[in-house]
């Protein structure tokens, strides 16, 4: 198996396996933004799925990665629109008795996976094409 099909695979099992731990997430946290997770990483291995059988576009990845980016920032605000890049240390995800995991942090270090997941994936995308020519 080549490197591009194995990184593809693993990421379409990796990003399912995520959606599918984000049923917890109401229980956990008293909220119901599951659906937004489930979305995102269901999206990501439909992304990492479609790859494995066929060459996508890498315009569907620039979108992918600009609305990560994106979603990053508007997280990483409070209530007041002040930007925390803080919350980007994992040291920040507990809180300071160390026994709870802070959301807003929590779901910017989903959202860093994403990134990094999808930077890597547009540079194996254009190694692989590269070798086809």
């Amino acid at each position: 198996m080549s490197l591009p099909k194995l990184f593809y695979g693993l990421g379409t099992i990796l990003f399912a396996v995520f959606a599918y731990l984000q049923f917890n997430d109401a229980s956990q946290y008293g909220n119901h933004d599951a659906w937004i997770w489930i979305v995102l990483y269901g999206f990501a291995a439909l992304i990492n799925l479609s790859s494995l059988l066929t060459a996508l576009p890498n315009a569907i990845l620039y979108v992918w990665l600009g609305f990560t980016c994106g979603s990053l920032l508007f997280r990483m605000q409070d209530d007041q629109g002040n930007l925390h890049l803080d919350w980007l240390n994992p040291s920040q995800y507990w809180n300071e008795a160390g026994t709870q995991m802070v959301q807003q942090t929590n779901e910017s270090g989903g959202l860093v996976i994403l990134i990094v997941w999808a930077i890597l994936h547009l540079l194996v995308s254009k190694r692989s094409n590269k070798k086809r020519l």
